[in-house]
């Protein structure tokens, strides 16, 4: 954890800045030979002065060894057996040196600016935050933007845990304590290599304990090409369930209010309509949607969902105007 941090002026503000903690960006990596050394490249290019790369191929049988070799001392490699992203992150934060960690998907890319603009951000907040995170724009196989993270706040802001259990927020890229990661046990393992929202899992139990903040500036280029985790529906699914049920369990939200933890599982199914329309299983996405409706029919704050107003309607209106897609 950092020793210091500087609220009072610009003066204070520059030497927090002057100080330069190391970040060690670690970057696991699984059959990602494609597109790794674009991630690398994007981390070795920080304007933050202070970093050090880290990449866990977790038992990858493609070229990713050969891409990262590439890039010589500036990087530092670990091979080992697969065991899924939480694992690989847990491996590299044992070998991480630093006080602030990044963590960076293999087919990611950072912006040149993304680690100094969070670090700038939280010199200016107090030590109850831990983590600074930011949205993204999404670019294709080539590294062309198509668009940009979807239901952004309208300004930066922290999110709390009710939020994250809502609707996961922001990707795994943000700027944490090495300190706070360590307190909530690192991230679990349990999730194998199959199933996501491992992250999500994270956020939702440093969020617990300390402060999150989001920058609404997309400091991360998101790579859609179709062989991404989140595409894996069944997976995606299980995942998001095994997070929301150990959160229940812990009493994150007390288990008796039962209508956060209705609206919790509404947003899951259409969450999971969303994910099946993409993967053209027109008949489960609108089963999933009309659970959803089920579920909870109406929500009276979508402020507090993180969606616009009328989502699902909004949704099925789309779908069924473009029923061609």
């Amino acid at each position: 954890m950092m020793t210091a941090r500087y609220t009072d002026n610009e003066k204070g503000h520059a030497n927090a800045l002057a100080e330069c903690p190391l970040v060690s960006v670690i970057i696991p990596a699984y059959n990602y030979g494609e597109f790794i050394a674009y991630a690398v490249e994007s981390a070795i290019g920080q304007s933050y002065s202070n970093i050090e790369v880290i990449v866990v191929d977790d038992g990858s049988t493609d070229e990713t060894a050969d891409e990262v070799r590439k890039f010589g001392s500036s990087v530092s490699y670990f091979l080992k057996e697969n065991g899924g992203l939480a694992n690989a992150r847990n491996f590299g934060i044992d070998k991480s040196k630093g006080d602030l960690l990044l963590f960076l998907d293999a087919d990611d890319e950072l912006e040149r600016d993304a680690i100094e603009a969070m670090y700038d951000c939280m010199c200016r907040m107090d030590d109850d935050y831990a983590m600074i995170a930011c949205s993204f724009s999404k670019i294709d196989r080539q590294g062309n933007i198509t668009g940009f993270q979807g239901n952004v706040p309208p300004r930066n802001c922290e999110i709390s845990c009710r939020q994250l259990l809502l609707r996961n927020r922001f990707p795994v890229t943000a700027l944490v304590r090495r300190s706070a990661i360590l307190e909530c046990g690192m991230f679990d393992s349990g999730y194998g290599t199959g199933l996501g929202s491992e992250d999500r899992d994270m956020w939702v139990r440093l969020s617990s304990i300390y402060k999150v903040y989001m920058l609404i500036a997309p400091l991360l280029r998101k790579r859609v090409h179709g062989l991404n985790m989140s595409s894996k529906v069944v997976n995606q699914n299980k995942g998001i369930l095994r997070t929301i049920h150990k959160a229940r369990s812990v009493e994150a939200v007390s288990r008796g209010n039962v209508v956060f933890w209705a609206q919790v599982s509404a947003i899951r199914l259409f969450q999971v309509a969303l994910m099946k329309h993409g993967c053209a299983d027109r008949a489960g996405a609108w089963s999933a949607l009309l659970m959803s409706f089920l579920k909870w029919p109406y929500f009276f704050s979508v402020k507090k969902v993180g969606l616009a107003r009328f989502f699902r309607l909004r949704c099925a209106l789309r779908w069924m105007i473009r029923s061609d897609e």
